[in-house]
Parts: C-alpha cells; structure tokens; sequence
C-alpha cells in the first residue's frame, strides 16, 4: 500500500511539473511578443543577431542572455509599454541614495497578487490580525502586501512604516487592535523590542507569534533574534523588488531556503556568462512572466537585479526554484566582496556573546577610494547602544575585524598582505552612525551600503 501511495504522488508531482512547464513555455513566448513592441529590445535582438521567435522556452531565454541579451536597472526607462492603461507610480529607495522610478498598471498588481498568496498561504490564518508595517507609496511595498492579502478572509490594519520606529504610535495600535502578526522593513522588527523594553515592556509578552520581514536584505542571524525576542515567534522572510515585486519566499520560518514565485517569476543563477550548478553561489537573472492578456508596465528580459544567491534546486528547464544565501550590495576592496550582511552576522554573533550590552545592532558600510594613495576603503560603523570608552570599542573593533578576517579571506588578503586596500572600523556612539553623511540618508529603511567609488 505504501509502495502504491508513493507511486501515485510521484505520478501526481510529475503532472503538476509537467503543467507548470507548459505554462512557463506559454508566458515566454508572451512576454517574447510583447517585447517586440519594445524599440529597446527590436535594437537588441538586431544587434546580438537574435531572431526572437526562436525564444520558445525558458531554456531559450538563457541561451539568448549567453549571447548578451539582458537588461540592467540602467535600462528600466526604455523597458516601459505604450498600452493606454492605469498607470501608479513609485519611487525605490535605492542602495546608493539613488532611487529609481517605476509604475504598475492593475495587471501588474494581478501578478504580484498571485506572488503574494503563494507565501501567504503557508503561514495566514482566517483568525489573524496583522499589523502591516511595510512602507506606503512613493514606496511600492505597502500597495502589494495589502493587494495581496486581500483574497484571504482575515483582517488588517496599515499603519505607517515610522510605526515600529515610534513607540508609542505602536502601543496605540497594538492595544486597538491586539495584532498577533507583524509585517514589517527587517530593521524596524528588530529595533522595536530594545524600544519596548526603554518603556518597561517585554516583547515576549506581546503575543506576536507570526513575522513577516522583508524590503532590505537579513542575515538568518538577525531573523533568529527577532523571533527569539518575540518569544519564538514564527519568522518568514521575503525577497523582494520595486521591480519584480515577490521573488521569492521562505515558505518554513528561518529556513534560510526561499521558494520563487514560479510561474509568474523566471530565475536563473549565472556566473559570467554559464549557469551555476546546485550548490554553487550565481548571479541573480529574471524575466517578469505574465497571463496570456496581461498589459503590464515594463517587459524585463533577464534582468541583472546586481544580486547574487546561492542554487539550491533548479527545474528541467535550468530554472532555478529555490535559492538560499541571498546577497545584495557589495562594497568592493580592490578586486575582494564586502558583503553588509557579513557585518550583520559578525555584529549579531559579538552581541550574543560579551557585547550583548554595548552593541545596538546597527551598522553601515562606506565604500571610497582613498585619493591620497587611490586605495579602495570599506568604512564599516557600527552603533554602540551606550556611549563606550576609546578602549571599550577599540576592543569591540578589534574582534569585529577578527570576525570579518574569519570569513572573508579574500579581504583579509588584500587588506593584510597585499596592501591593495583599506578596512577601517569604526564603533560611533549612539546616534551618530551617519555622522557626516546625512546629506545621502533619506527616511525609510536604513543605508547599508554608502557607495561612492567610481
């Protein structure tokens, strides 16, 4: 009998891939149609000797990247339709103070809808009451998640992203409407117990048993304290874009192993110019897919996000459908990848152990060429959340940069022994992470990476 049962899900699983595939197959060949229409991608195709109706399959769409047909954020201006529809614009924060416009017609929502409930519906309850956090327009983020919950029977409450931030607004909304899920910018999930606990409240005694974070990129490490500070509360995590909206999703809280959103989301992992294996660490390609009728506002063909993510499983098709270890911003020391997030894990573990009491868990990394002796610099600041002696963060910045060696060898190298580039840490007091630099800082959710090296 158990033979039979593991026979008929077998069968079961094939036919489901097996329709997946042709729905994927059918969605190239549309959004292939639809970039017809497009000048950019008419020049594209003629100049790369690209004949478009040979793009059949996602297969196919890879094969064309390999002959150098993909799109940057550069290009985002000349991706756009000229369908006369309903178009809302937004504004993306940007990883270097430099924002980018982009808009969605209602068909476009249809499709990150879709995105959406496919993570909801591993973790929503009808008798949940959620507290959305997540940023209102210029911001693209609160319009999506509020769209996308909208075919699920429970019941919401939006409030301003500064809400985490404000204690007392939190307060005022928690005791109103006795949310028992969050959704909300990582950091500010993360900052709200130490602000609780300044006003003599426990997280822990909130009740708040479900987190959804998402709109920068976290390491598993601050996931892992945000759910231990929320007494164990499950924690699931989004990648996402202004762009693409809905990448992909943990579907178990603090996996670590994020589902894409297929079929409305084709992702490849690329290194140069080849696929990456399973287990290997790519570059983040992908291609918007849509229902056969959908008008959406911009076509991307194999878009170079400047992500990267490591390859847990990949389809027939060389697609992948689960990712892990995902990776924006870099601050680049001379040939070496200082990836903010390893600050956050370094920060995180210190804060686990003796500098539980002197850390605040912010950070910032600032990456310059030296114009003395045009050496690239990674600044790395990190918050205090007291005011330390000089040889309390001497002491902190000395293990921090132990930490970081650790890991990272390739800096280590360049910095220690080649001498190509510069490490400088820095331990600021509290409130001053930006000092200088807030000229380059706009509300919303912090800077993790200050790049100025051109």
């Amino acid at each position: 009998m158990q033979e039979l049962e593991k026979e008929l899900a077998s069968v079961s699983q094939f036919l489901c891939e097996d329709h997946l595939a042709q729905a994927m197959e059918q969605r190239v060949k549309y959004v292939r149609e639809l970039s017809k229409e497009i000048p950019f991608y008419a020049r594209k195709y003629k100049e790369l000797g690209i004949d478009p109706d040979e793009i059949r399959t996602p297969q196919d769409l890879l094969k064309a990247y390999q002959k150098g047909l993909y799109t940057t954020g550069d290009d985002l201006p000349y991706l756009t339709t000229d369908y006369d529809v309903f178009r809302q614009y937004f504004i993306t924060s940007g990883t270097s103070g430099k924002g980018k416009i982009v808009a969605i017609t209602r068909d476009d929502l249809k499709r990150a809808t879709r995105q959406c409930e496919r993570s909801y519906s591993s973790f929503i309850n009808e008798n949940d009451i959620i507290l959305n956090c997540f940023p209102s327009s210029p911001a693209v983020s609160g319009t999506v998640t509020i769209e996308g919950i909208s075919p699920f029977p429970i019941k919401l409450f939006h409030a301003s992203a500064q809400t985490l931030s404000d204690v007392e607004m939190f307060l005022t909304y928690y005791h109103m409407f006795k949310p028992s899920v969050i959704f909300g910018l990582t950091t500010s999930v993360y900052r709200l117990p130490i602000k609780l606990i300044e006003k003599g409240i426990n997280s822990q005694e909130l009740s708040i048993n479900k987190i959804l974070t998402g709109g920068e990129p976290s390491s598993i490490e601050k996931r892992k304290t945000i759910s231990k500070e929320f007494g164990e509360a499950e924690v699931y995590d989004w990648y996402a874009s202004s762009e693409n909206m809905i990448i992909a999703y943990e579907r178990t809280p603090l996996s670590n192993e994020y589902e894409v959103t297929t079929p409305d989301t084709l992702l490849f992992l690329v290194k140069d110019s080849n696929e990456v294996s399973e287990g290997e660490i790519g570059d983040v390609l992908i291609t918007n897919l849509y229902e056969i009728g959908e008008n959406p506002h911009m076509i991307l063909l194999n878009y170079k996000i400047g992500d990267w993510a490591k390859c847990l499983r990949k389809r027939k098709d060389h697609s992948v459908s689960l990712i892990s270890d995902i990776r924006r911003w870099a601050a680049y020391l001379a040939g070496a990848k200082l990836d903010p997030t390893e600050i956050e894990k370094a920060v995180e573990e210190l804060k686990e152990g003796l500098y539980r009491d002197k850390l605040s868990g912010e950070y910032t990394v600032i990456n310059y060429h030296d114009k003395e002796d045009r050496k690239a610099v990674g600044e790395i600041r990190v918050e205090s959340k007291k005011k330390l002696s000089p040889e309390e963060k001497e002491e902190v910045a000395k293990k921090l940069r132990e930490e970081i060696y650790l890991t990272n060898i390739p800096v280590k190298t360049l910095v220690e022994e080649i001498k190509d580039a510069k490490l400088l840490i820095e331990i600021t007091d509290p409130g001053e992470l930006y000092k200088g630099y807030e000229k380059h800082i706009k509300p919303g959710k912090p800077i993790r990476l200050l790049n100025f090296l051109t």
